[in-house]
């Protein structure tokens, strides 16, 4: 990726929503609610290649986008489209929030194309963060 190309330069455009929303999320922008909106559309099979594919729009934010992400099957479409409206939203670095929360609530997933050893070893640090996080914290005793 060339330095001043962003996440959504990425993606195909759609100007065209491929069926009725399937699900919607709604967040805060620098506190004002209902600012920004994510609709995630049915994903859609291709009679031609069999693949499938889903779309996605983004609107509240500087413009309204539409995006549309390709998968084998219905799933994996359904799944890039929700890691690929998440990564955009990331990527805008606005005050976004949902629910109050700075956790958008919408998964970050690695990328298809790392070595298995490299997801490997992500997930193994992933697993230790989180057995960490799940800890008590530890009293600290009297005179220490």
């Amino acid at each position: 990726m060339m330095a001043s190309e962003s996440f959504a330069d990425r993606l195909e455009r759609s100007r065209k929503a491929s069926g009725p929303i399937i699900a919607e999320r709604v967040f805060e922008l620098d506190g004002r609610p209902r600012a920004v909106r994510v609709r995630i559309r049915k994903p859609r099979r291709d009679p031609k290649t069999g693949d499938h594919w889903c779309t996605f729009e983004v609107s509240g934010l500087a413009e309204a986008m539409g995006f549309k992400v390709w998968g084998i099957d219905s799933l994996q479409a359904l799944q890039l489209a929700i890691r690929a409206a998440g990564e955009l939203l990331r990527e805008k670095g606005h005050a976004l929030t949902w629910c109050g929360d700075q956790d958008l609530g919408v998964p970050r997933t690695l990328p298809s194309f790392l070595s298995a050893a490299a997801s490997s070893r992500l997930d193994r640090m992933i697993d230790r963060e989180l057995e960490k996080e799940a800890q008590p914290p530890r009293k600290k005793r009297p005179g220490r």
